[in-house]
């Protein structure tokens, strides 16, 4: 009088029974019950799959109005915000491929089989070098300094014994040396993955 079912379909299905009793008499008709089998969800993660190293505040979501969220995150980074709801914050601390993987119950009460998994890549800073001159003669022009080409936001700053004449903004600059004394010409830039070193090359 009693089964056990696994329902493997979702969909509209059906489970019958039918029966003879105490006085030999059988059911003219099996006893239908109609059962609705939902599908699984599957969550999606709406995020950033590539980041820079130490990168703050990074934001992942998932869908709205459901249950039981569950995040998980790889060693390198930390969940700063959001446990237990659909939108979480993240820092990246570790330089390398990384995982991030979500799972919620949804409103008929079904949870996926398996979290789903985003990958991302945390990307180094990058480290600018300077190539030039670096012993002058007071009142030396055309002095050039050149650093990593391809990247963008070039950033030079320089001492307040030296002007830079051309190039400000790419990166190659040309720079006069004025005064006398220990000078300081500083570089930095944002790389194709978009990261930035936390400062500028002296």
């Amino acid at each position: 009088n009693a089964i056990t079912v696994i329902w493997v379909t979702a969909g509209a299905q059906t489970v019958s029974v039918g029966y003879t009793n105490s006085n030999y008499c059988t059911s003219a008709a099996p006893t239908v019950k109609n059962v609705t089998v939902n599908p699984l969800p599957v969550p999606t993660i709406a995020g950033s799959a590539s980041v820079c190293v130490g990168t703050t505040g990074v934001t992942y979501t998932t869908e709205t109005g459901m249950t039981g969220y569950t995040w998980t995150i790889s060693a390198g980074g930390t969940i700063t915000a959001g446990i237990g709801t659909n939108v979480i914050t993240v820092t990246w601390n570790t330089v390398g491929p990384q995982t991030i993987t979500v799972n919620y119950t949804n409103a008929n009460g079904c949870t996926a089989a398996f979290a789903t998994v985003k990958n991302v890549t945390v990307n180094p800073l990058p480290v600018p070098t300077i190539t030039g001159s670096s012993a002058v003669c007071a009142g030396t022009t055309g002095v050039i300094y050149t650093t990593q080409a391809g990247m963008t936001g070039y950033t030079w700053t320089i001492s307040a014994g030296g002007t830079i004449t051309a190039g400000a903004g790419t990166s190659s600059v040309t720079v006069t040396w004025n005064v006398a004394g220990a000078q300081t010409i500083s570089v930095n830039y944002i790389n194709s993955n978009g990261c930035t070193a936390v400062s500028a090359t002296v």
